[in-house]
């Protein structure tokens, strides 16, 4: 049993952090670029702005509960490379807004919005304004995945661990780019046609867990054989995490969601929950389903109905089952690692926090 005597970071710890850390890198990349042009500048300052306005940092705590697990002992060190982790994640907000033809996050304007109102009295034509933002939005992105790359491959590690640590980022960008596509084509197919529980596994949780976890594990000297572990792990948070934010984004609050309880049904999103109802439901039912779902003027009433019927059918209680079947799949795995039991308890507290949504 490997020993307890590495100090340990919570959550609040690795937030605070990691902020600083990525607050002093968007001031100094905004001086090389006020260096370049001042409306480079802009687009740094746009960063900085969304950056601030929420985030829980989980992607880079969960890469620093691998690491100390598995006994690593040089924190400082980790924190530019779960510094990444948060990037890759901000990068792939800003392009899912852009897909998503969103241009508020949590309440506040994102980088498109930011954009929107820049180039209103640039721009006469709304369709110009919009393809503006968005090529802005687009940049940035790929600024924060450029940086990502930079952040990990400037840490103090090993060149073999740097060279690992940057494969595996690869690999996330390469797994969520081809979720993304999966669900961005989906609105295009009937809801039975697409695999929403693939889609979970590559959108949501192959970046956003398995590889925080796997990093984290390679530089604390984790075994091949253990790396899977934690490859599964993390899949089984990131596809119980999905199903619980499908289930918040109809049955959930504003307050939780920050978005609307109806616009999930109103967009038609193709999740899991949504198929199953689909698969369970009475063909009486499915017809009054098919008329709310994707409807751009659904109200409150027609929502209150389709959520009777996806709790009636059985959907909304198999969509619950499933999740704790993956999150005791996950417990077990956890269990069966070669770390400190109270390493442990870190790794199976953060399962139930980030599933069940506790505190």
């Amino acid at each position: 049993m490997p020993s307890t005597s590495v100090i340990t970071h919570s959550l609040v710890d690795v937030k605070d952090d990691i902020n600083v850390l990525l607050a002093n890198h968007f001031e100094q990349q905004h001086a090389r670029a006020a260096n370049i042009h001042a409306d480079y500048a802009v687009l740094w300052e746009a960063i900085a702005k969304q950056h601030n306005a929420s985030g829980k940092r989980m992607r880079p705590y969960l890469c620093v509960l691998a690491y100390q697990a598995f006994n690593g002992n040089d924190y400082q060190a980790l924190l530019p490379v779960a510094a990444g982790l948060e990037l890759l994640h901000f990068a792939m907000l800003v392009h899912d807004d852009i897909i998503d033809r969103d241009f508020i996050r949590h309440g506040q304007a994102n980088i498109s919005g930011i954009y929107k109102d820049r180039y209103h009295k640039l721009a006469v034509a709304p369709e110009e304004q919009v393809h503006f933002a968005n090529s802005s939005a687009i940049l940035a992105g790929d600024l924060l995945l450029s940086d990502a790359y930079q952040l990990m491959a400037g840490s103090s590690f090993s060149a073999d661990q740097r060279l690992q640590v940057i494969r595996l980022l690869g690999e996330a960008i390469y797994a969520v780019s081809g979720g993304e596509l999966l669900d961005t084509e989906a609105s295009l197919h009937d809801p039975t046609y697409v695999d929403s529980l693939k889609v979970a596994e590559f959108k949501t949780a192959v970046y956003s867990c398995s590889i925080p976890l796997v990093i984290g594990g390679v530089l604390a000297g984790a075994d091949t054989e253990t790396q899977l572990e934690l490859h599964h792990i993390g899949k089984c948070i990131g596809i119980a995490f999905q199903l619980a934010d499908d289930l918040l984004g109809v049955f959930g609050s504003s307050q939780q969601t920050g978005k609307s309880t109806i616009s999930d049904l109103r967009e038609g999103r193709r999740t899991y929950l949504l198929q199953r109802t689909l698969h369970l439901a009475s063909p009486t039912e499915v017809s009054s389903l098919r008329g709310i779902v994707g409807r751009a003027g659904i109200n409150e009433a027609q929502a209150d109905r389709a959520r009777a019927i996806m709790i009636a059918c059985g959907a909304k209680a198999e969509v619950e089952q499933l999740m704790k079947d993956y999150v005791s799949s996950a417990d077990a795995a956890i269990n069966g690692l070669d770390i400190s039991e109270s390493a442990k308890k870190s790794l199976l507290d953060f399962v139930q926090k980030a599933v069940w949504r506790t505190s």
